[in-house]
């Protein structure tokens, strides 16, 4: 459906928001929305015309009848009597970017989100980027990626977490942020419908692109950049920081080359440890911030369409696999454990990085049609429960448990494993349930795995559970560990113009930066930490 800032005809006539719309899910779409539209303003179905879905919700309070609900841009005859319902729609005015005049090119370190958005936000502004990534590109990840699952051999700067397009390349693809800023977000969406996302995402309530589209919508990024002046060296780790006189004037990659320039964006992601020890060396201002730590969560996809959908409506055409939200506060200890990156449809996927140390993800393709469904259930943790001092103790924390996890899957990437009932009865399974992680499972007990109150937080949330949401705690359930890399345990402290706070001209930006989590908020970041540092200029 059209844009009606891009359709002149439609330009001429009035276009108003018919927001409140509710359709049983049977109603389909197209003439159904149309004539819900009329009937709302009154109007007859040839008099009016749908130019944009605004938003679009699927509502399952009532498990007897589902209904979505939309928000339409519609397009209405000149001198329709409006009272005032219905307010006028307005496309906000895009002005063009600020251009800066810098003397040199800016460094980009990373080609993640953060990374492929602060790119491309300098493109936008007339500059080009050297984009420096540590990992390979998209097409040749991918291969080590399968390499691994099907050989078992880990290549520690080409895997899950590092190489082009970041470790968000092999997700679910969830769009949806807790970022509260619609015109950064949008921005965000309409860029990634640009390089070849479904236009759906730019209005449906909780949108994902899967890790297929994902794939080729970082080829795109990347092909975007070179076509517009930018470079992009990959195989280039970051080895060095150079600084001058308080302020970042360069970088130097492998221990060889050095470039130079008067901003450095970095956009390292959340696992690149060597890196951030190297900030600590320079000298930067880190922070250590808590993070959380659990196990995935897999049911048979058909199962978890159940819980969600009621037996009407569990092999509806169009609904997809189902979703689910679930978190639990235990008030004794101010501790939550809490699900999140829910892959529907999806597998488990084992997202190690370095030998020797394991741990896991969930990745789901844009078709969700796996016969599994996971989710992370995760634990939150204080940066006290670390135990070490200092503001990389968080990474200490993290390997402490990813070791233990390499160690009780057998020692050649099997991920340890227990059925749900057996974790929660005390006992190692004798045979594992049949799930999706393609490096295969081997039984463990998972409570040697998992910090002590890590492990009682989540007995403690599956007896809430059990009461609450019988479904879920089910013989059909298995738990795969760890889940470490929930976020960075590292924040690295910038000012008000997203800079190093102690090191001028280095921007830090993204997840690896500690102020973001997941796709689309390190995509936010990037684009703020790109504006606010050219500010001036």
């Amino acid at each position: 459906m059209a844009d009606p800032d891009l359709d002149q005809e439609e330009n001429s006539l009035p276009v108003l928001t018919v927001g409140g719309l509710r359709l049983p899910v049977e109603a389909g779409g197209g003439a159904f929305w149309l004539k819900a539209a009329a009937e709302a303003l009154g109007l007859g179905e040839k008099e009016i015309r749908i130019v944009k879905v605004l938003a679009k919700a699927l509502d399952m309070a009532d498990p007897e009848q589902f209904y979505y609900e939309l928000s339409l841009a519609v397009a209405v005859p000149r001198g329709y009597a409006n009272s005032g319902k219905f307010p006028p729609y307005k496309t906000k005015a895009k002005p063009a970017a600020a251009r800066p005049a810098l003397k040199d090119r800016p460094i980009v370190v990373g080609f993640g989100p953060a990374g492929m958005f602060a790119a491309l936000e300098l493109i936008e502004r007339g500059l080009k980027p050297l984009v420096l990534e540590r990992g390979k590109k998209i097409e040749e990840r991918t291969a080590d990626v399968h390499r691994f699952v099907t050989e078992r051999t880990l290549e520690p700067e080409s895997n899950i977490q590092f190489g082009e397009g970041g470790a968000g390349a092999y997700s679910d693809g969830k769009l949806f942020s807790r970022v509260n800023n619609s015109d950064y977000a949008a921005k965000v969406l309409d860029t990634l419908i640009k390089f070849g996302a479904p236009p759906e995402i730019g209005y449906t309530a909780k949108p994902h692109v899967g890790t297929d589209v994902l794939c080729a919508i970082v080829r795109n990024i990347r092909g975007h950049v070179l076509a517009h002046g930018g470079e992009i060296r990959y195989g280039a780790r970051v080895t060095d920081l150079l600084v001058s006189g308080g302020r970042a004037c360069g970088v130097v990659v492998n221990g060889l080359r050095e470039y130079r320039s008067s901003r450095v964006y970095l956009a390292i992601g959340h696992s690149a440890r060597d890196t951030f020890e190297l900030l600590q060396k320079k000298g930067a201002a880190l922070e250590r911030r808590g993070i959380s730590v659990g196990v995935r969560i897999e049911h048979p996809a058909a199962d978890i369409n159940l819980f969600r959908y009621g037996a009407k409506y569990r092999d509806y055409p169009g609904l997809g696999a189902a979703t689910y939200s679930l978190n639990h506060t235990n008030r004794a200890t101010g501790r939550g454990v809490y699900t999140f990156c829910m892959c529907p449809g999806g597998e488990v996927v084992n997202a190690s990085s370095a030998q020797g140390l394991l741990a896991v993800n969930g990745m789901s393709c844009a078709a969700r049609a796996s016969a599994f469904s996971n989710a992370a259930l995760a634990v939150t943790c204080r940066p006290e429960d670390y135990k070490a001092e200092g503001p990389l103790a968080g990474f200490e924390f993290q390997e402490g448990i990813e070791r233990a996890a390499f160690r009780a899957g057998g020692g050649g990437w099997a991920v340890p494993a227990q059925n749900l009932l057996d974790f929660i009865g005390g006992r190692v399974s004798g045979e594992v349930i049949k799930n999706s992680c393609r490096t295969g499972t081997a039984p463990a007990d998972l409570r040697g795995i998992l910090p002590g109150f890590a492990t009682e937080e989540l007995l403690t949330a599956f007896e809430n559970f059990r009461k609450a949401y019988p479904a879920f705690v089910s013989e059909r359930a298995v738990l795969l560990a760890p889940e470490t890399r929930t976020s960075c345990p590292v924040k690295v402290l910038r000012d008000g113009t997203y800079a190093s706070l102690n090191i001028g001209n280095l921007y830090p930006l993204g997840e690896g930066a500690g102020y973001a989590g997941g796709i689309t908020s390190s995509a936010i970041d990037a684009i703020k930490g790109v504006e606010y540092s050219l500010k001036g200029l």
